[in-house]
């Protein structure tokens, strides 16, 4: 009819339901779900046996047997590895340069029952004063006497009574070499200590009796394998030396 037109009606759009493809993301209206939080790591603690540790700066004594002596210079010792050639000399003498850097040790001293007067020189003399606190270290007592006379009434009771002028003039030697360089405090006492230890180790005595203790005082130091100026205190000749010394396979 003519009140009819020409309308076009769609039919309606069938709905579907979009499920998402594998991989794609999906999204929610809903709340986000949280970010995972990282679980902190967990620490356990486990009790571990201590461990020996030798103290610093002393050396481990080895085990030593004493064997004999020979020439009256060297303590000839067996150890684990061979044959041990000990200089109880140089022994002594890292001994009492050790005691004389220590604290409060020093060496022994012996009061005189008549004070030494000793003349002097006059630079002698004033070093011997400057460095006053050197030699009471080491077991002498020094004053000035008036004039150029120094009177001693203590000393080292290693020495005797006629070697103490000699023991002076060597370290007032020593003193006099060293004075004029360029040294620091403690190295300048050093020189010096090891000069008094090496006076103090001729001195002193030793026998097969006393190798033991001396060893035991030797490894209580901090460098025992050698003496205050470098020398060797102890050489060691190996098993493995003598058997191809003695054509030993």
């Amino acid at each position: 009819s003519p009140e009819e037109k020409n309308v076009v009606t769609s039919a309606p759009r069938e709905q579907r339901t979009v499920r998402p493809s594998e991989g794609s993301p999906t999204r929610q209206a809903s709340a986000v779900k949280p970010a995972e939080v990282p679980e902190k790591p967990r620490w356990y603690h486990e009790e571990q046996a201590e461990l020996a540790v030798e103290k610093a700066g002393v050396a481990k004594r080895p085990a030593f047997r004493v064997i004999g002596v020979l020439s009256d210079r060297y303590a000839l010792l067996e150890g684990e590895e061979g044959l041990v050639l000990f200089e109880p000399r140089a022994g002594k003498a890292r001994i009492f340069f050790e005691r004389l850097l220590g604290e409060g040790e020093g060496i022994d001293s012996q009061g005189l029952l008549v004070p030494v007067l000793l003349e002097m020189e006059v630079r002698d003399l004033d070093l011997l004063m400057r460095h006053r606190e050197y030699f009471d270290q080491a077991g002498f007592s020094l004053e000035s006497f008036g004039g150029q006379t120094l009177s001693v009434s203590s000393a080292p009771s290693f020495l005797a009574g006629g070697d103490i002028r000699r023991a002076l003039i060597d370290l007032v030697d020593l003193i006099v070499e060293r004075d004029g360089e360029t040294r620091v405090h403690r190295l300048a006492y050093e020189g010096f200590a090891a000069e008094v230890a090496k006076v103090a180790a001729r001195r002193d005595g030793w026998g097969m009796s006393s190798v033991p203790g001396l060893l035991d005082e030797l490894f209580a130091c901090g460098l025992p394998y050698c003496d205050p100026s470098g020398k060797p205190t102890l050489i060691q000749i190996s098993f493995q030396e003598l058997d191809r010394k003695f054509g030993k396979g």
